[in-house]
């Protein structure tokens, strides 16, 4: 019989018992690096959290499983206003590599700096580039149910269309200013939904997959 164990909720923003889908498992996902480079201390900061709370859970006698991410395509070169150049293709373009190339490297480089710090490896690491095809399709769905939809080569999420927008940020509609990101809406937003955010863009000659779109990180 394991302890009962609370954790913050940042949804309710209160702490709240766990409880696991499976009893005394507790399967968890997190954010892994972009490997386009060599990460930092501050980086790995940030995969340290995840472990430690992986062994604090087994010290109390719970199973664990995470799930942690690679993502080896579209993260842009802008990251505050989602927009630029795939960070992958340029490495690839300064080390004279192939995108593959950067992503097994940096790839493996992380791998051998987390275990420098003892963090321990999680059960899974999905790369972005495998679901590239799932990606699309969830896309496509989202504009044929109306909640996307595509302006010049890039694909938007229409917030107005979801009414729950805001509950886990606090940040509702209403106090969003337009251009504060930098930009402001596409000139062919919908009427009355303008308010919107990029999930996606066509591919370029410089795409690294074969699918006829990529998808950006978001």
């Amino acid at each position: 019989m394991v302890p009962t164990v609370s954790l913050y909720n940042t949804f309710s923003r209160a702490k709240e018992e766990l409880k696991p889908g499976r009893e005394g498992v507790v399967r968890i996902y997190s954010c892994g690096p972009t490997v386009y480079r060599y990460v930092h201390v501050g980086n790995l900061r940030t995969f340290m959290l995840p472990d430690l709370l992986r062994r604090s859970l087994e010290y109390l006698g719970y199973e664990t499983e995470q799930v942690m991410n690679i993502t080896d395509v579209g993260h842009l070169t802008d990251d505050m206003f989602d927009r630029g150049e795939d960070k992958m293709l340029v490495s690839a373009r300064l080390e004279n590599k192939s995108p593959e190339e950067i992503a097994a490297h940096y790839t493996n480089s992380f791998m051998e700096d987390a275990t420098k710090l003892n963090i321990r490896r999680a059960d899974q690491y999905p790369h972005a580039t495998n679901y590239i095809p799932q990606m699309i399709a969830l896309i496509e769905k989202l504009i044929a149910s109306g909640h996307a939809y595509e302006v010049g080569g890039t694909v938007y999420y229409d917030i107005a269309s979801f009414p729950a927008y805001g509950k886990l940020s606090r940040n509702t509609t209403d106090k969003l200013l337009a251009g504060a990101r930098g930009e402001v809406d596409p000139p062919n937003a919908r009427p009355c939904r303008c308010r919107c955010s990029g999930i996606g863009s066509t591919s370029t000659p410089a795409d690294r997959t074969t699918s006829s779109r990529t998808t950006r990180r978001r």
